[in-house]
C-alpha cells in the first residue's frame, strides 16, 4: 500500500530536521508549534495544515515542495527491487511452499 501524503511529509520533515542538526524541540520552537505535535507529524502521519507546513519549511530554510519529494535513493531502489523479486518468487507457490520459502528467508536474515 502506498504511503499517505502525511506519512511522506512526516518522513521528509524528520529527514530535513536531522540534516539541519535540529532537535524536535528546536524545530518546533522555530515553527511555532508544540514539540509533541511535531513528533506526531514525523512519526504518526498526523495531519498538518498548509500554514504549519509552510512554517516548518521556513524554519528548515527549504522550499515547501521539498517536504513532498519522494525520490527514492539507491538503497531504497535496491530494497524495492529485492522485494519485487521476492514477491515474484512467491507468486505461484502453494501455502506449504510459501511457508518454507519464508522460513528460509527468516533464517538467512538472522545471519
Amino acid at each position: 500500500m502506498p504511503k499517505s501524503i502525511y506519512d511522506i511529509l512526516g518522513d521528509r520533515v524528520r529527514e530535513e530536521r536531522k540534516k539541519a542538526g535540529l532537535t524536535i524541540e528546536r524545530l518546533a520552537g522555530l515553527a511555532g508549534i508544540s514539540p509533541s505535535f511535531l513528533a506526531y507529524i514525523e512519526t504518526k502521519g498526523r495531519k498538518a495544515s498548509l500554514d504549519t507546513i509552510q512554517k516548518l519549511a521556513e524554519a528548515l530554510r527549504i522550499p515547501v515542495a521539498r517536504l513532498f519529494e519522494t525520490v527514492p535513493g539507491p538503497e531504497k531502489d535496491t530494497i524495492y527491487a529485492a522485494t519485487r523479486q521476492f514477491a515474484q518468487l512467491l507468486r505461484d507457490k502453494n501455502a506449504i511452499e510459501t511457508a518454507g520459502i519464508l522460513e528460509v528467508a527468516r533464517s538467512a536474515a538472522k545471519h
